[in-house]
């Protein structure tokens, strides 16, 4: 079987979730295993992950789970993966710290195999030969991946920017891709999104004059609010405020995370008795300190939205701070970022986003990145990935008119689900599969089923109806009338003798009914809610979630 399956589970079509199966012969791997952030919170579910239960069908298949990066996107669901497949994971030194401290919280760190991988290293894993390519992004320590297969080298990019001038490491290695590019590249799966923007993204120094000019001028405390994972950001802040005489306290459990690590392992360069804890900074004055946090997404648990609406540990925005959102928004929190500049404007607070200043550049390809590594690579076959599918059309769509050589036929935009088959005689979808998110409660860490949250918007949408009957176990005959109460029901009018209709039709429906039909418990039980459904959605027009009981005595 020479042929290549290319499987997205995640991050095609919308932001987050990256996950994406590849497949030669009997053996795949899996690139990522990322959560998504859903633009409509389900009810009560803050994140999403990928249906890994998909792939119970390639279990014997299953090889190792290949780690592009260390943000949430891509590392957010490996604890859930690995309860279902108990993988070899492979990933940088950064990449991997973070991924033992989410193993940890799972309890599930010594029972999962950790391989370190560094930039050039190659492993062989049964017919996959995969080496790691230096990728400048956002974050630190990330890799493109040359995955070498009988058939031929696929290129997937993870996510990445081509900067010449990073604030930590070294920029994108060209030269390596260059080398796959002379040798020849089958495909290139490549990160989407940021295909709408022109030109090239800006290197991760260009902000520094920004906060230059920030800091010159603020009169009192400075609050920079960022991701957690951005360690370039983070050491432009530190090193800006060791320059103009202010100490930093970080705030907020996954920045102090991600400060301790990185600093740990030498790549964060915090300069001496810069970093304060939250004691000390309450004795300095405010023209002393920078604040470091977490909630540029308007996150209602983050240290910055507490600092906005009450108190973070006794710490509250005061009138005279300057609040920096060095951070773009991802779409969907939209409106959780604008009640969070509300609050702070309310305390007095002077607000810079990334439309007023420079104060955040992208960590992913532009066009002009995207034309500069499509022409080192020179693949055969090129597949957009991440992101909207928007994004992923334009990303077509650029290529197809900026770069010669490319058309129709071998630029080819995939779906989540979609098996995508690679062989000599060309490259093709071949089966589409309706992948289900699974989602995760924040609190217990536990997977919730799609069929919960379906459930729950129904009960949103609809209300719930509980129907209670007593039956006497003996006779099979009904006790009393049935009782029925509501939550949140439209449209029922309570003056009108609704409520004494619905009984009326329910103990007529069991009158009718053969004692054989009502000693069927279960049977009995989903044919009184089938049966009041249908009165409901006749007489009011509503669909409400419909609970019954049956009593026996």
């Amino acid at each position: 079987m020479n042929k290549i399956e290319i499987i997205p589970l995640g991050g095609i079509g919308e932001f987050g979730m990256n996950c994406m199966g590849i497949r030669y012969g009997d053996e795949m791997i899996v690139v990522d295993a990322g959560m998504g952030f859903p633009e409509e919170t389900p009810y009560g579910v803050d994140i999403s992950i990928p249906n890994f239960d998909f792939l119970e069908q390639y279990r014997s298949d299953l090889t190792a789970l290949i780690l592009t990066h260390g943000h949430e996107d891509h590392i957010g669901a490996l604890s859930y993966i690995l309860k279902k497949f108990n993988l070899p994971v492979y990933g940088s030194r950064f990449t991997l710290a973070l991924a033992e401290k989410r193993l940890d919280e799972h309890r599930m760190l010594d029972n999962v195999l950790l391989h370190r991988v560094e930039a050039n290293d190659v492993i062989e894993i049964g017919n996959f030969k995969i080496e790691f390519i230096h990728a400048s992004h956002s974050l630190i320590d990330c890799f493109s991946l040359a995955i070498t297969t009988p058939l031929g080298t696929i290129i997937h990019t993870g996510d990445y920017k081509i900067d010449d001038t990073p604030v930590i490491g070294k920029p994108y290695d060209l030269k390596t891709l260059a080398r796959y590019g002379d040798q020849g590249v089958l495909a290139l799966l490549g990160d989407s999104t940021n295909a709408t923007v022109e030109g090239r993204t800006p290197s991760e120094q260009a902000v520094i004059p920004a906060f230059e000019e920030i800091f010159s001028h603020a009169e009192g405390r400075i609050i920079v609010a960022t991701f957690s994972s951005s360690l370039h950001r983070l050491q432009v802040i530190f090193d800006v405020a060791d320059e103009y005489d202010r100490k930093v306290c970080v705030l907020g459990r996954s920045m102090q995370k991600n400060v301790e690590i990185a600093e740990e392992q030498g790549l964060l360069r915090i300069p001496r008795e810069t970093l304060v804890g939250l004691g000390e900074s309450r004795t300095l004055n405010d023209d002393e300190i920078v604040y470091l946090v977490t909630g540029s997404q308007g996150e209602p648990r983050a240290a910055l939205w507490n600092m906005a609406t009450s108190s973070y540990k006794g710490l509250g925005i005061q009138k005279g701070d300057t609040v920096i959102l060095s951070a773009r928004i991802i779409p969907g929190n939209e409106r959780n970022i604008s009640r969070l500049i509300g609050h702070l404007y309310k305390h007095g607070a002077n607000i810079i986003e990334e439309k007023r200043r420079l104060v955040h550049v992208s960590g992913h390809a532009s066009q002009e990145d995207i034309k500069i590594l499509t022409e080192t690579a020179r693949p055969k076959y090129l597949i957009p990935i991440h992101g909207e599918y928007r994004m992923l059309f334009r990303h077509k769509e650029y290529v197809k008119n900026h770069i010669p050589g490319y058309n129709d036929e071998n630029v080819i935009l995939i779906e989540n689900g979609d098996l995508l088959e690679i062989d000599e005689w060309g490259a093709r979808i071949v089966e589409s599969n309706n992948l289900e998110k699974s989602f995760i409660d924040e609190e217990s860490l536990a997977e919730i089923e799609y069929d919960v949250i379906r459930e729950r918007k129904k009960l949103a949408y609809g209300g719930a109806i509980s129907l209670v009957v007593t039956i006497d176990k003996q006779s099979k005959e009904i006790i009393g009338e049935p009782q029925i109460s509501y939550q949140g029901v439209a449209n029922i009018d309570f003056s009108n003798g609704f409520t004494g209709e619905a009984r009326q039709a329910i103990t007529d429906a069991i009158f009718a009914m053969k004692k054989e039909e009502i000693a069927d418990k279960k049977g009995f039980q989903e044919k009184l809610r089938v049966h009041l459904k249908r009165f409901v959605q006749k007489e009011i027009g509503t669909k409400p979630v419909i609970v019954t009981t049956i009593v026996e005595i």
